[in-house]
């Protein structure tokens, strides 16, 4: 029965022909028409020779090292200079300081000029690594002295380069596209509809579960076969650079595979496909805002808890960094929390569908 389903729902998907071409080709006609912009967007961000960053620490490790870190830091053209008192903002506006850093025992608080995006978004890179994985972690292949000892642990990380506009941005649309795909199946959904065999399945025997594979898989298949038509498309036709492919594939499929759940459990509480399509792009227009989707995350305002809140983030920065330096520590994250968003949608759904179906009965 359930591969009956499967067979019909891929041909009731293709019905949706508009869809499916957008899908195809959407994130390729996005990147021709705006790749003059995206690319001056990004020269734009050029980071200078040297500029001024204030901070003040109550971290003792941080304290007894901020001579290494400062020396460091200098040759990486960071120069750091310490203000016990007063409020960043004001310190930042009246000493020409590119960013303001705040260490508070094992937390810190970077505090960014508007006009200085691009160097507070190497000082948080760099205050990053130093709290999280140590001092010559922050600054391996940012300067050439590296031969050093510290307290704080010592690990192996290379400082990520500029980022080219076009893999940015053709990667990142692909993620974006990718994840609209459930519009796909509103053929499907309003065939279901129109015919009314949503009543028919209410007195089958098959399971709910069933029924929410009968809908999923075939709609996974059709975004996942797009996308990757799509990725090698933009990658002939643009020379889009993807790192680990085989990383990159699974952390773009886990996004689909996540917010193509998350869009049938909002069909299934709003049983309408018209609300269901304007709260999925809406709630995916705003975490792709949060996370990257137009304005680089490198340079984003929003702090970095906002950020940590959208599954885009996690993914886009994971991607970006595979692209330039074969390795992201988002990698992880990003799966955990499109697992995450897979699984519960899932168990929503399905428990909403037998809810139904008792009160039915």
């Amino acid at each position: 029965m359930i591969r009956y389903l499967i067979k019909n729902n891929f041909k009731l998907i293709f019905r949706n022909k508009l869809a499916v071409i957008v899908l195809l080709f959407g994130p390729a006609l996005t990147i021709a028409l705006l790749s003059n912009a995206m690319d001056s967007l990004m020269r734009s961000y050029e980071m200078p020779d040297e500029f001024k960053v204030g901070y003040r620490s109550s971290n003792s490790v941080v304290n007894e090292n901020i001579g290494t870190i400062k020396d460091e830091g200098t040759d990486a053209g960071i120069i750091l200079i310490e203000y016990p008192d007063g409020e960043p903002s004001e310190l930042i506006k009246n000493n020409d300081l590119s960013a303001f850093v705040d260490i508070n025992g094992s937390d810190y608080t970077i505090y960014k000029s508007g006009d200085h995006k691009t160097e507070g978004a190497a000082t948080e890179y760099f205050i990053d690594k130093v709290m999280k994985n140590g001092i010559d972690a922050a600054l391996d292949n940012m300067a050439p002295r590296t031969e050093m000892v510290s307290d704080i642990k010592e690990t192996k990380l290379e400082y990520m380069p500029a980022v080219n506009a076009t893999d940015y941005y053709g990667i990142i649309y692909i993620v974006y596209f990718s994840c609209c795909g459930m519009i796909c199946a509103t053929g499907m959904l309003s065939s279901e509809k129109k015919n009314g065999i949503e009543r028919k399945y209410n007195v089958s025997s098959v399971s709910p579960f069933r029924l929410y594979l009968a809908r999923v898989i075939p709609t996974l298949g059709v975004i996942i076969i797009c996308t990757l038509i799509e990725a090698i498309l933009t990658a002939v036709l643009f020379g889009i650079h993807w790192g680990s492919p085989l990383l990159s594939a699974l952390i773009v499929i886990m996004m689909i595979v996540a917010f193509t759940s998350f869009g049938f459990m909002l069909y299934d509480i709003s049983q309408n496909i018209a609300i269901t399509v304007i709260a999925l792009f809406a709630i995916i227009w705003i975490l792709g805002y949060l996370g990257g989707s137009f304005e680089t995350y490198m340079y984003s305002d929003f702090s970095q808890n906002i950020k940590n809140i959208s599954a885009f983030y996690h993914a886009n920065r994971a991607l970006v960094e595979l692209s330039c330096i074969g390795r992201s520590s988002y990698a992880a994250s990003s799966l955990v929390f499109s697992g995450s968003i897979t699984v519960i949608c899932a168990i929503v759904t399905v428990t909403i569908e037998m809810v139904r179906r008792r009160g039915r009965n």
